[in-house]
């Protein structure tokens, strides 16, 4: 997945990389922004039980987000309606 990958915990980084896939797979916008909620929730877990640091946390945050946002941005096309 990303560099930062290789800094966690396997466990976890199974976490990540099937929440991610969640992201790119999700078919439709709400499944997305769900899955992206549950990224930043995990994040969030990470970071306040100090299993990673802000940093990680901070490149974690953004690599889901911009997933999220690219899924969004890709099924928005698909629902527009074509002219």
């Amino acid at each position: 997945m990303v560099d930062f990958n290789k800094q966690l915990p396997a466990a976890v980084s199974r976490q990540v990389d099937k929440i991610m896939a969640e992201i790119q797979k999700a078919g439709s916008m709400i499944m997305a922004v769900k899955a992206g909620a549950r990224a930043n929730g995990l994040v969030i877990g990470l970071l306040c039980s100090g299993s990673i640091t802000d940093e990680t946390a901070q490149a974690l945050q953004s690599a889901f987000d911009a997933a999220t946002e690219k899924k969004l941005k890709e099924l928005s096309v698909w629902s527009a309606p074509q002219h």
